[in-house]
Parts: structure tokens; C-alpha cells; sequence
């Protein structure tokens, strides 16, 4: 089990960290069947699983993190991508973790390949935040680009928040600096990186939410089609057994705990209102949930 320090500072975005692609051969693959959402498809793509344990939880007693973790003092939690198929474009969002000794991960390729899509199919990435499980497939091991004919979009104000003046930037992140830059100098020197505004529309049936606090520009992406949506919502939230019934509950590694957790409220009000498919960095499954006295309850979304 990963300790609570070495999760801590795992939780911040690395180069180091890539994903190699997998070699063409005879090994045949086992199959992931797409979710279909109006004219959309939709692939979990389970990269790796981490625990995270209930001590990283703020707000809520010891014994009742317990409880609500079926006795356990940790929740092994998947760390999953997405991709999107929609409009004749297919969207990635975020990367997992690559390759990493400490922890069972860096199966992006194969996942990929079981939803039948090769690297070069991607045509647009974007990531919801630079923490190292969203960005860590970014790069092959050779340092090149994992997505060859892929644009990167990422957020401005996350951009921001990690690469604008070193002074805004707690201290102890500050030594990600020159890792983050060396990661997105491989795709902005082949002119396949860009940044965007909150709220922007990145293609048809493509937005961009503002979901500040996790860190300074984390996103959430709403995908829509004749009336569905799925909303890709990265690390709104780590506990799906908890934070689902309990939203003001939050986690000691949000950069703004208070701001993460308001916003995860107003986003989890809409979700219900708008009926959105909900597919989450650490949750087992996609779902939609339904209010339930202060909190809510989920129905599971099945392909």
C-alpha cells in the first residue's frame, strides 16, 4: 500500500512517468464494448489502480470513513482515461499514469487496443489537470509523443496555475516546473499544443466546464449528443462511496478544499437535473445519480 506521504507527492504531475506503446502482434486482446450515447461511443479505459486511503479524507469522522469503506481503511481505486467518439472526431481524456514500479498501471495502450483504436487514431487529447495520474501516458519511453496526430488541449488556467509566475505556485511544487514544460515542449514543438479558455466549446458537443479547487484550473468535459451527456468530471471527486452521499466531504490534497468542495455540490445539482452520464478518474463504473436526501444515490450505466 502506497503510504500517505508517497501518495501525496505522487499526486503531482512527473515526466518521468510514460507509456510505451504496445508492438503489433498474434497476441489477440480482449474486447471492451463502447457505452452509446445518442451518436456518441464511449470507452472506460482503466489505466492502473492506486490506494488511496480513508485518512485523506477531510470532513467526515474516522469511523464513519470506515463504515462507508465496507470496514476498510483504504478504497482501492481505479485510475481510469476516457475516449469519446463523437462527430467523426476521437477525443481522449486524460492519460493515466504510465509505467510506474510503485503501482499496478501504464495499461493505457492495451486498453486502447481492446477498444479496437490504435495511438495514431486519437485526433484531440485534452486533460483535466496536470496530476500525475491524468498526464503520466503523455510520452512514450523514448520521450516522444505516445499520440502522434493528436492535438493537446489543456486548461489556461491550469496552464497557469503550474507554469505562470513561480511565486503563485506553493513551494513545494514549485520543482515540477521544469518536468511540466519538458512534457508539453514535446507536443508544442510540433504545433499540436493549445490552451483554452473556461467554458470554451473545443468541438461540436464538446464544452468545457470550470471546475476550480482540485487544483487551480482542474475541468470537468461535457460531451453531448441529441439530448445525452457524459461528463468526464477527472478528480471532482476520489471516494465514490462517499462523496456521492457525502459531497461536502473533502480530501487533504485539494489545492482549495473549500472551493472543491462548492463546486462539486453545484456540479453534482446539475448532474442530476440534466441526467448526465458520469464518468470519474476514480470511479468503478459510470453512472447517474439521483438526489437523495443532502446527498445523492447512483444508478450504475452499463454498455
Amino acid at each position: 500500500m502506497l503510504t500517505r506521504s508517497l501518495l501525496i507527492s505522487l499526486l503531482m504531475p512527473v515526466v518521468a512517468m510514460t507509456q510505451s506503446a504496445i508492438e503489433p502482434g498474434g497476441v489477440k486482446t480482449a474486447h471492451i464494448e463502447p457505452l452509446r450515447l445518442g451518436q456518441m461511443q464511449v470507452w472506460t479505459l482503466k489505466d492502473g489502480e492506486i490506494p488511496l486511503e480513508a485518512s485523506l479524507l477531510k470532513g467526515l469522522a474516522p469511523a464513519d470513513a470506515r463504515r462507508m469503506l465496507g470496514g476498510k481503511d483504504a478504497a482501492v481505486t481505479p485510475v481510469n482515461a476516457y475516449l469519446v467518439r463523437l462527430g467523426g472526431k476521437t477525443v481522449l481524456v486524460d492519460t493515466g499514469i504510465g509505467k510506474n514500479p510503485e503501482v499496478d498501471a501504464g495499461h493505457l495502450m492495451e486498453r486502447l487496443a481492446e477498444a479496437g483504436v490504435a495511438p495514431t487514431d486519437i485526433d484531440l487529447i485534452v486533460i483535466t489537470h496536470y496530476h500525475f495520474d491524468h498526464i503520466g501516458g503523455l510520452l512514450k519511453a523514448d520521450g516522444s509523443r505516445a499520440f502522434p496526430k493528436a492535438k493537446l488541449l489543456v486548461p489556461r488556467r491550469e496552464q497557469a496555475f503550474w507554469l505562470g509566475e513561480p511565486t503563485t505556485l506553493p513551494e513545494r511544487l514549485r520543482e515540477r516546473i521544469p518536468k511540466l514544460k519538458a512534457l508539453f515542449a514535446v507536443y508544442e514543438k510540433e504545433g499540436a499544443f493549445g490552451t483554452f479558455e473556461d467554458g470554451a466549446e473545443l468541438l461540436p458537443g464538446l464544452r468545457a466546464i470550470a471546475a476550480h479547487g482540485h487544483t487551480g484550473g482542474h475541468t470537468v468535459y461535457a460531451f453531448s449528443s441529441e439530448g445525452r451527456e457524459l461528463w468526464c468530471l477527472g478528480d471532482l471527486m476520489h471516494f465514490g462511496a462517499v462523496q456521492f452521499e457525502r459531497p461536502e466531504v473533502g480530501v487533504s490534497f485539494d489545492a482549495d478544499g473549500e472551493q472543491a468542495i462548492r463546486i462539486r455540490q453545484e456540479l453534482f445539482r446539475k448532474a442530476a437535473q440534466s441526467k448526465a452520464v458520469l464518468a470519474g478518474a476514480h470511479l468503478p463504473r459510470l453512472v447517474r445519480i439521483e438526489a437523495k436526501g443532502s446527498g445523492y444515490s447512483t444508478v450504475p450505466v452499463v454498455p
